[in-house]
């Protein structure tokens, strides 16, 4: 099963989904300054070489025809824990990405009017804890009052899904939005049922014919993201299945398998609950004699065995529980 960053990467090396989301969650003065057209991805492997943590990322470059180019880093941030020194980390990024630069400008960077491009970093970050660490490098310096001119300012902007509120992913009404939705950590939906239908219902039924061509395009995300969230560790062949479904049929079948799966870990809690039960008044029955390993086979036996052990409660003796239990 492929991991979020896998995931995500695919996803936002789509230019036009990356730019749903610069549209979406960036500053109107920022995202002004950009068209789809002007999005062009770059290499990164030599960014993040030599940390510790290995991190997935993505640059852009937004060719201006002023020649003032634009760059937008992007780190994708997946960790449970929340990295306190992500400020330095992403200012040293940068220095990588100008250093890049000016080897790719080496004549130019000769110059007395020569300048470094703008680059934009974003954190976006879809664990569970509130995201605590500062976004402006300064935060992390000493403060010494005689010197805050020696300081050093470079902030990044942070996209935190679950500080998103779950009403600002359904306006969306785009791909984007259903991915973002089903990723988020802290969605209030009373069960998987619910979030299939409001997918199809309040985003799919109005998307656009250009937004459910991108859907169709990252759907794979979707259901990769989905079988995370109802836990799913391996791929089955009914996913498989799904995955060759148009849109409107998929989330059917989808809506059907949370419903059924629902339904059986019902009476699997229903069948467990019998279990302990049955120990209880074993142990009445029994006393000490009904030692944990025989508790331990009444948990791990089938239905049929404890259905046969509760109808016969009061006449079964201790060498006939552990006949059966064998």
């Amino acid at each position: 099963m492929p991991n979020k960053d896998s995931i995500f990467k695919e996803l936002f090396e789509d230019k036009e989904i990356f730019y749903d989301f610069l549209k979406a969650f960036l500053p109107k003065e920022i995202t002004d300054e950009i068209k789809v057209e002007d999005l062009k991805r770059e290499q990164t492997e030599l960014i993040t070489k030599d940390y510790s943590t290995k991190r997935t990322d993505i640059l852009y470059k937004i060719e201006r025809k002023d020649n003032q180019d634009i760059y937008i880093y992007l780190l994708l941030e997946h960790q449970s824990r929340v990295d306190q020194l992500m400020a330095f980390r992403m200012l040293a990024y940068k220095v990588r990405i100008w250093e890049q630069y000016v080897k790719e400008h080496k004549k130019e960077s000769e110059r007395k009017d020569f300048k470094l491009p703008m680059i934009i970093g974003i954190v976006f970050y879809d664990g569970e804890r509130e995201w605590t660490s500062p976004i402006d490098v300064k935060e992390k310096i000493i403060d010494i009052t005689s010197m805050r001119e020696h300081s050093i300012k470079a902030k990044y902007e942070l996209i935190s899904l679950k500080a998103l509120e779950q009403e600002t992913l359904l306006k969306m009404k785009n791909a984007l939005g259903i991915i973002l939705l089903t990723d988020k950590p802290d969605l209030r939906v009373k069960s998987i049922e619910e979030l299939i239908r409001i997918i199809s219902k309040e985003i799919v039924a109005n998307m656009t014919k250009e937004e459910q061509e991108k859907f169709d395009r990252h759907k794979n995300a979707f259901i990769e993201l989905f079988k995370k969230r109802v836990g799913f560790k391996e791929d089955i062949e009914e996913f498989k299945e799904i995955e060759e479904m148009e849109v409107p049929k998929m989330f059917d079948t989808l809506e059907k398998i949370a419903k059924r799966d629902r339904e059986e870990a019902k009476l699997e809690g229903a069948l467990e609950e019998r279990k302990e039960f049955a120990i209880k008044l074993l142990s009445k029955k029994f006393g000490v004699k009904l030692t944990e390993e025989l508790k331990e086979k009444i948990r791990n036996t089938d239905e049929k065995t404890i259905n046969y052990i509760r109808d016969n409660l009061l006449e079964i003796t201790l060498d006939e529980l552990k006949e059966i239990l064998k």
